[in-house]
């Protein structure tokens, strides 16, 4: 094979494996969209989100606000946890007690705010809320067990809360990209292909030799 021969093989070559490559991106152009609606519009995303056991209903309180969730006494001890809850006006907080012998008793209010709390000492299947519309520091403590430093507060104000539940960044899925991750590999393999190609033209003509070249004084 003389050298113009191979370069026209190179070149067929080289162009078969770019029409792969576009066909490969095609393809992948056309999957996009699908994968696209099945991953942001799934029956997984729209119950999880909106059905009534999802975040909606365990987030939202009855007056559009985001519900915060109190335990007291977790595990007996003599805590309420969270301590300090910080809310939006509007915003709901809802006390669960989870051991026996505890109340809400506030001790300091905003002098514009009304809130009894819960006195009635109660103890573990017990469940208070309250929307809190005034801004400013509310303080409240167990009254058995204010010897003991069980008190907690609630803080609202504007822009406070910030959603309820929030939570870390969603683990990066690079299906998510709206390709299929196939398609990235092929896409790969086909501009591999193509300099891999090219640079076994260019060792070929700088250094390789076939029958049909020659050089001065050869011997046969």
């Amino acid at each position: 094979m003389n050298r113009r021969d191979f370069m026209k093989t190179a070149s067929g070559v080289s162009a078969a494996a770019a029409a792969a490559g576009a066909a490969g991106s095609s393809a992948a152009a056309q999957d996009a969209p699908a994968l696209q609606q099945e991953g942001n519009g799934s029956g997984g995303n729209a119950s999880g989100n909106a059905s009534g056991g999802g975040n909606q209903s365990g987030n939202q309180s009855g007056g559009g606000g985001t519900t915060h969730e109190v335990i007291v006494g977790p595990g007996g001890d003599l805590v309420f946890d969270p301590a300090e809850v910080t809310i939006a006006p509007g915003d709901t907080v809802v006390w669960t007690w989870d051991s026996d012998n505890h109340n809400i008793a506030p001790t300091s209010v905003p002098g514009e705010a009304e809130w009894e709390g819960y006195p009635e000492i109660s103890g573990p299947g017990t469940e208070y809320s309250h929307t809190f519309e005034t801004t400013g520091t509310y303080e409240y403590v167990c009254q058995p067990h204010a010897a003991s430093g069980m008190e907690g507060s609630v803080v609202v104000q504007e822009g406070g809360g910030g959603g309820g539940g929030g939570g870390a960044a969603a683990e990066f899925d690079p299906h998510n990209l709206g390709v299929p991750i196939q398609k990235h590999y092929i896409g790969a393999a086909t501009f591999l292909a193509i300099f891999a190609t090219f640079g076994f033209t260019f060792y070929l003509l700088k250094y390789g030799e076939s029958a049909n070249t020659s050089y001065p004084n050869k011997k046969s």
